[in-house]
């Protein structure tokens, strides 16, 4: 690839980085409300109290994205229509809301508190899923730039509220969700839509790898959220330099991307068991500020896995174009945030059994530390994802396809266009469309004969180039005529 080949790969659209500032916008949000605004409040309230409280937030979390997945399964269900963004607004706006209102000295119950939690969980799966379905569909295989970036502008968006006066933390908290809800608005229908694509069973041969890796996503869930903890019932100086440190992490990820470091999502999982497990293991046996070092450094291994678990959910669904990620993605995030939910549960009955410094509660967070080493190591696949026989152009392993030749030319020919389809994983329009291009046909004339739009035909086309690495048509056709066929 040429300099200037390389420049163009590496640059960002506008809606790349409107769609980057409104998912960095959630994020900032996130932080404030689910770490930040109630850490050391309402005044009065114990920590276990608190904890109890704030579980209600991680609680809902997964249920929201249970709720998504069989909503999904219904073809008239869409996440981006004006009345489910009006609420998925509303509902984000109620918790910060509240806290405002306790600002001021008046006395909210904490039932209210706990239902608000509850609320403002259940849209965070919402938005969440949201504008990783835009990524999906910004046509960059940059994914963990994307996620990473805005990860990491989402804590500076953080760090700016964090030191303003407190009345106005929650204020800042409606604002930028609202600005993410709009920008939502803005920037969803304005790149390639999905709302033509409904829920097909054959995007479970996508998935067909992710079971394998699920429980370690849990385990990663469960230590994370009693590092969380650990901080949130330390105050909210802790907390601070907790989330500062998840800036490290997230932009790690992205600096990984943007210079062309592609790892695979297993070796990943092994360096962030290393960095999580060490923390962990040394915690126990640390005071003070050794402890919190130790805890920091396991926040930034939480952004890297958020950032990259984010990016290999859009790559799987960016690959399977059947259906639309918020109707394939729910599913696959319910699994790391059930772990969060399970993490900080344990934590908070450890915090009211034996208080929330107690050796009990470092010894029960080294404990869990080692069920995740055990987990990957019983669980993590061998090779790599997608890793079996045979090679893509581009270098990646894929599964070797047998056909026969005992055909005629023209059978030759479909052998091909099929054994190819199979190989790369082309969608069934995707095919149709393939076969198309192998025997030199223009997008006009494929557009004239499907009965398709313009649009449609040049977003398959440009799928169909980037599964096989290749980006001529000529080319294309080529590989087609010499793909070889086994007896």
């Amino acid at each position: 690839m040429g300099t200037e080949e390389a420049n163009s790969s590496l640059s960002i659209s506008s809606m790349e980085m409107l769609a980057m500032g409104g998912f960095a916008l959630f994020f900032g949000w996130m932080f404030i409300v689910f770490y930040w605004l109630f850490c050391e409040f309402p005044p009065g309230v114990d920590v276990v109290t608190r904890d109890v409280t704030q579980l209600f937030a991680f609680a809902a979390i997964p249920v929201g994205y249970v709720i998504m997945h069989f909503s999904a399964k219904r073809a008239q269900f869409n996440i981006f229509t004006n009345k489910a963004r009006i609420l998925l607004a509303i509902g984000a706006s109620i918790l910060p809301a509240i806290a405002l209102v306790m600002y001021q000295g008046v006395n909210i119950p904490l039932a209210v508190v706990c239902v608000a939690n509850v609320i403002v969980g259940l849209v965070a799966a919402g938005i969440r899923t949201a504008w990783l379905d835009v990524c999906s569909r910004l046509k960059d295989d940059y994914y963990s730039r994307f996620t990473g970036l805005s990860l990491f502008a989402g804590g500076l968006l953080f760090v700016l509220v964090a030191f303003l006066p407190a009345t106005a933390q929650p204020i800042f908290a409606i604002v930028y969700i609202l600005l993410s809800v709009g920008l939502l608005a803005y920037v969803s229908p304005r790149i390639e839509g999905n709302a033509d694509r409904v829920p097909l069973e054959t995007v479970a041969e996508t998935w067909r790898f992710a079971k394998e890796i699920e429980p370690s996503f849990f385990m990663f869930g469960v230590v994370f959220a009693i590092t969380v903890v650990f901080l949130f019932n330390s105050g909210s100086e802790q907390v601070l330099l907790g989330l500062i440190a998840t800036l490290v992490g997230s932009l790690a990820i992205a600096l990984l991307s943007i210079g062309g470091k592609q790892l695979s999502i297993t070796i990943y999982q092994r360096i962030l068991v290393v960095i999580t497990v060490l923390a962990c293991i040394l915690t126990p046996f640390l005071q003070g500020t050794g402890q919190l070092v130790c805890a920091c450094v396991v926040m930034a291994s939480m952004s890297m896995f958020m950032a990259i678990n984010y990016s290999y959910l859009v790559k799987k669904c960016a690959v399977a174009r059947e259906a639309p990620l918020f109707r394939q993605a729910p599913i696959r995030l319910f699994v790391p945030s059930l772990g969060f939910a399970a993490g900080w549960a344990l934590a908070t009955v450890f915090t009211a059994l034996y208080g929330p410094h107690s050796d009990a509660f470092m010894y029960m967070r080294l404990g869990v530390a080692i069920v995740l080493v055990v987990v990957v190591m019983v669980f993590i696949p061998v090779k790599e994802h997608h890793a079996v026989d045979g090679s893509s152009p581009s270098g990646e392993r894929v599964t070797k396809t047998v056909v026969t030749v005992d055909r005629s030319e023209s059978d030759l020919f479909e052998a091909r266009c099929a054994a190819v389809a199979k190989l790369y994983q082309l969608s069934p329009r995707e095919s149709e469309i393939f076969a198309y291009l192998a025997k030199g046909r223009n997008a006009a004339y494929i557009q004239e004969e499907l009965v398709i739009s313009p649009h449609t035909v040049k977003s398959h086309i440009y799928n169909i180039y980037r599964k096989l690495d290749i980006h001529s048509q000529q080319k294309l056709m080529d590989f087609v005529e010499e793909f070889p066929l086994d007896d």
